[in-house]
C-alpha cells in the first residue's frame, strides 16, 4: 500500500469515526428524552401492556444498535491506532499477514482479516452455532 492509498484510508476511518460518534449521540439523547416522557407522564391512565412490550422493544433495539455502534467506534480507533503507530502494519491480515485488497479496505478500512481468512472466521462461527 502507497502512502496515498494509506492517506486516503485514514481520511476514511475519521470520516467513519465522526459518523459513529453522531449516531451514538442520537442514541443517548433518545434515550434521555424516553427518561424524561416516563418522568413527566400527566395522565392518570396507567399504559396498556401492549405499549410497554412496544416500549421495552424499541429500548432493547436501540441499546442493541448503540452497542453495534459502539463496537465499530472501537475497530475504528484500533485501525487509527495502527496507522499512526505502526503504519507499516496497517493493511495487513491478522491471522495469515498477507496484503488485505486496497478495495476492502476502502469499503470496511477497519479491515483486521483478508478476504479469504474472514470467510473462514464466518465458516467457523457458523459451523460453531
Amino acid at each position: 500500500m502507497n502512502n496515498d492509498q494509506r492517506a486516503h484510508l485514514e481520511r476514511r476511518l475519521l470520516e467513519e469515526r465522526e459518523r459513529t460518534l453522531r449516531a451514538l449521540s442520537q442514541f443517548e439523547e433518545v434515550a434521555r428524552l424516553a427518561q424524561r416522557a416516563e418522568d413527566g407522564d400527566i395522565t392518570i391512565y396507567p399504559l396498556h401492556i401492549a405499549d410497554e412490550g412496544t416500549d421495552t422493544m424499541e429500548r432493547e433495539k436501540d441499546f442493541l444498535l448503540a452497542s453495534k455502534e459502539g463496537r465499530r467506534l472501537v475497530w475504528i480507533d484500533a485501525a487509527l491506532r495502527r496507522i499512526y503507530r505502526e503504519p507499516e502494519k496497517y493493511g495487513l491480515c491478522d491471522e495469515c499477514g498477507d496484503e488485505i485488497a486496497f478495495e476492502r479496505l476502502d469499503i470496511v478500512p477497519w479491515a483486521k482479516l483478508c478476504v479469504s481468512c474472514q470467510r473462514a472466521e464466518e465458516d467457523r462461527i457458523r459451523e460453531a452455532a
